[in-house]
Order: C-alpha cells, then structure tokens, then sequence
C-alpha cells in the first residue's frame, strides 16, 4: 500500500492510509481508509467507493495517486467525514462509506 499521506484539518495533523484495495465486478474501486491523529489519539475508518468513469482518470492501481486526490477534499469535508464514520461504527457496527462516481465526482 502507499506511504501515509499528511492531513492538515482543524483538529490537527493526521494521516490517511489505505489499509484495503479491491476492485468490483464492474472495474470500480472499492478502499478502505483510515485516517489516524498524528499522536495516535484518534483513529478512524470509512470506505471510499470510486466509480469506474472515475477510475479511468486514474493510472491502474496507483493508490498514492488517488491519497493525494482524495487528502485535499477529505481536509475540507473532515469534520462531516469524521462524524459519519464514528456514528456509523457506533451505531450501525459498520463502516461509513463515502460513494464518488460521474453524478459525485468528489475529488475525481
């Protein structure tokens, strides 16, 4: 998987990883993040689904390439991203998952 990729949000530095990588059936993209406090104190998880238009934006299995896409909207969104993803595991025991395809194309 590739290297960290720094965040700069207002609750400090943290890191967003890739820890999961699979494609679907139809050649889309399904990841599994985690962003984590640079001092270890706060640790999250969400899946980002990318949708095949989008995928053929991208170079075949650059993951660093789409980190460095996806770090500077997740800074934007972070707060909205980070209260889904623990309401999500807190009270569907899930995953929260954030979907990018051509009628949301995020940061793609």
């Amino acid at each position: 998987m590739a290297a960290p990729v720094p965040l700069n949000t207002p609750r400090g530095t943290y890191r967003l990883s890739v820890v999961e990588q699979s494609t679907t059936d139809a050649g889309a993209w399904r990841l599994t993040l985690v962003v984590e406090h640079a001092s270890g104190l706060e640790k999250l998880a969400f899946r980002c689904h990318i949708g095949v238009e989008l995928m053929q934006r991208t170079p075949a299995g650059d993951v660093a390439s789409i980190c460095a896409r996806l770090a500077p909207w997740l800074e934007g969104q972070f707060e909205q991203v980070r209260e889904a993803a623990l309401r999500s595991i807190r009270s569907e025991g899930r995953l929260a998952e954030v979907e990018f395809d051509s009628a949301r194309p995020g940061p793609f």
